[in-house]
């Protein structure tokens, strides 16, 4: 597992979130390791592909790559992403204004039925 440092991921700021499994997501989603990407490392089982791309499952790939999930992100996530060409950057999608609970990443992931996978 690589390093990670403060250039990586910036200062923690989500002190307004009080419900653990809450803080628990951030957190997963923050350093790009769920149950359900990382599932596989504990249990033996074979690594988790897309059932749609056939690349590996990542925290990366569910939030800003899967072609099938593009309709969602552009329902929820259009705060997310860059004004100037569009592209959904993960900085920015597990950045403060898309990770307050009830609102875009909870919505995006709940409608998408990962949310209790993750």
């Amino acid at each position: 597992m690589g390093e990670i440092t403060t250039s990586t991921i910036s200062q923690w700021t989500y002190s307004y979130v009080r419900d653990r499994r809450a803080q628990t997501l951030l957190a997963r989603l923050r350093i790009g390791y769920t149950y359900l990407t990382q599932r596989y490392l504990l249990t033996r089982d074979p690594q988790p592909y897309c059932e749609d791309c056939l690349v590996p499952l990542t925290v990366r790939h569910l939030l800003v790559e899967c072609p099938s999930l593009i309709e969602l992100r552009h329902r929820y996530l259009c705060r997310c992403r860059s004004r100037d060409s569009g592209v959904y950057y993960l900085s920015k999608v597990r950045g403060p204004a898309c990770l307050v609970p009830g609102h875009d990443v909870y919505k995006y992931l709940g409608e998408a039925g990962l949310l209790p996978k993750v």
